[in-house]
């Protein structure tokens, strides 16, 4: 019931109450006014009286008491219907409450949703007001130092896997099992290894592109508004550190072999992330925000494809393919982005033989 059916319904039993009430006074007042009358009858009984006359009065005292007790059921069972309507009227007003509260919850929910999208639009005005300087930067200084795709060679592909949890929110350490273990199972697994940098922190970039030389670098933690954040390695107070996406493909390019593919397995990082084409030419991103669990199952699906040599765009399909074959539709899927001169469905990154 909405709430103006409740507010109809009080009002109606309050109404049916007043009424009952008043009809109960009525039965009480005339169950009073016949016992007199009947005392009345008696009292006209004498010694003097005739033995006919007083057999009459008796039973027009007895008449009277009859009646009496009529109008005292009468208030009996007004006196139920009331005790009823009662609790009726206690439960409505419950019930009515209820539905306010509930109301004025759905009014603030409404409220909350309108400044949300509000403050995404704005954020995503904002962001394309960034990309846009960025990109009047770019062209004005052309100094990004771009990289040539080479096509795979029967070496062992190597993965350079960061992740970041300086909030101690997220799962990072089971996705990374998760991809271990798919990998294990490839049928090329020998040819692919996964450098594993728990906590990882800008300076663990950089020393991972001087020590292992990846062809692919993957981030995992949390991610937005055109960065992604590394930990500060401080065991006593963890902050994350916010390293927005120019600064990201600077460091990136500062090596003399970019890696071939990137990797944010983050929230909300494909926003922005096309300024990372200048220093690597293939970008997997997220458009939205992800669970653990999604991010776990896309990328174990995602690096087993690769293991099988699988092309990076097969590959792709099939970590999103999995994620509805597990019921995990969230309304999200990973995307891809590369430079206009590369087909991802012919990007091989693990090579078999010679």
């Amino acid at each position: 019931m909405s709430e103006k059916q409740y507010r109809d319904k009080i009002v109606a039993i309050k109404k049916q109450q007043a009424t009952d009430e008043t009809n109960r006074g009525k039965a009480r007042v005339a169950a009073s006014k016949l016992r007199a009358d009947a005392a009345k009858e008696l009292q006209k009984i004498t010694p003097r009286t005739s033995a006919t006359m007083a057999r009459t009065y008796q039973r027009n005292a007895e008449n009277l008491e009859k009646r009496a007790q009529a109008e005292d059921k009468k208030v009996t069972a007004l006196s139920v219907k009331l005790g009823k309507s009662a609790g009726d009227l206690a439960t409505a007003e419950e019930y009515l409450a209820r539905e306010i509260k509930n109301t004025a919850k759905k009014e603030e929910d409404k409220k909350k949703a309108e400044a949300r999208t509000r403050e995404q639009a704005d954020a995503r005005r904002r962001q394309k007001e960034k990309s846009h300087a960025r990109e009047i930067a770019r062209l004005s200084s052309p100094t990004v130092h771009y990289v040539t795709v080479q096509p795979p060679t029967p070496e062992i592909l190597r993965v350079l896997y960061l992740t970041a949890n300086p909030e101690m929110d997220l799962r990072t350490e089971v996705e990374v099992r998760d991809v271990q273990q798919a990998v294990k199972r490839a049928l090329h697994r020998d040819l692919i290894d996964i450098q594993y940098r728990p906590a990882a922190t800008p300076k663990d970039l950089l020393d991972g592109l001087n020590d292992v030389r990846p062809h692919v670098v993957h981030f995992s933690g949390h991610a937005g508004d055109a960065a992604i954040l590394f930990d500060n390695a401080n065991v006593e107070d963890p902050e994350g550190r916010d390293v927005p996406f120019d600064l990201l493909a600077r460091a990136l390019g500062a090596t003399s072999e970019p890696p071939a593919l990137l990797v944010l397995n983050g929230c909300d990082t494909l926003e922005g992330a096309e300024v990372l084409l200048g220093a690597t030419p293939v970008i997997i991103a997220m458009a939205t925000e992800i669970s653990d669990l999604a991010a776990s199952a896309f990328a174990a699906r995602f690096y087993a494809a690769i293991a099988s040599a699988q092309p990076i765009g097969p590959a792709l399909r099939q970590g999103a393919v999995v994620l509805d074959l597990m019921g995990l539709d969230e309304g999200w899927k990973p995307t891809l982005l590369s430079r206009n001169d590369l087909d991802v469905d012919d990007l091989v990154l693990v090579q078999v033989g010679g």
